[in-house]
């Protein structure tokens, strides 16, 4: 907090969104503020979007001050657009683990004798494509492209 007493004289508001709502806040701000002032609950992490390619930043939950810019937006629960399977889907989820995938596309839950392989790309830069494992997740991003193969062992 004393970071943010020290520029207390430079403080206007500014016109920011969280979560597609409206909000008047303080600027500059602390990420704490805007938790409490978008009503992001304890388990949920606050993004700050980014323009371009780039990954949106997440803004920590505490004291630090925040220079804010007008109609800047955030958000706690974002929707992404995969393609699984040739199929547009929507998810809020910022990972997708094997067997979210697999329900994505729509498929059977898995027989004894049945095997899913599934591949991405398309993702981001940590993850920008690969093979998706049984007990694994990855990172997913818009425009992310998952191909579901259902093979039969018997």
């Amino acid at each position: 907090m004393e970071e943010l007493k020290a520029v207390e004289g430079l403080k206007t508001e500014v016109r920011i969104h969280i979560n597609r709502q409206k909000y008047v806040s303080p600027n500059p701000t602390t990420g704490k503020h805007l938790y409490e002032l978008g009503h992001i609950q304890p388990h949920q992490e606050l993004f700050r979007e980014v323009g371009g390619d780039h990954e949106d930043q997440p803004v920590p939950n505490n004291d630090h001050v925040i220079h804010l810019n007008e109609d800047e937006h955030f958000y706690s629960e974002r929707v992404y657009e995969v393609i699984v399977n040739a199929r547009k889907k929507e998810v809020t989820t910022h990972y997708l683990t094997f067997d979210e995938v697999v329900k994505l596309a729509d498929e059977p839950p898995p027989a004894p004798t049945t095997v899913y392989t599934i591949t991405y790309r398309k993702g981001p830069h940590e993850n920008p494509e690969g093979d998706l494992l049984q007990g694994q997740k990855v990172r997913v991003k818009n425009g992310m492209v998952f191909n579901v193969k259902r093979t039969d062992k018997s």
